[in-house]
């Protein structure tokens, strides 16, 4: 992965952000030899995405049934407010 440090990007924005574009590549953009931020071309970040909702489907569903199943009548069950209350109770 190429990269590149943020003074450099600062001066030459437009023309990184084009080649990152037609590249099709990510670049790495560091800060004080420390990375900070990946830029990535908007496709690869959409086809990205739709991956992760794809595989993170299946647990939602899960967690859904779940609530479904134990839930059911709990409507008094409020997560901040218990949260909160562990919280307080420290």
């Amino acid at each position: 992965m190429r990269s590149v440090n943020a003074l450099a990007l600062r001066k030459r924005l437009g023309q990184i952000l084009d080649e990152v574009a037609r590249g099709g590549d990510p670049l790495l953009v560091t800060r004080g030899n420390r990375p900070l931020v990946v830029l990535v071309p908007a496709a690869t970040w959409d086809q990205e995405a739709s991956a992760r909702r794809q595989r993170l489907e299946p647990a939602a569903r899960r967690v859904a049934e779940w609530r479904a199943q134990y839930l059911a009548g709990r409507a008094d069950l409020d997560p901040a407010d218990l949260v909160r209350r562990d919280r307080d109770a420290r």
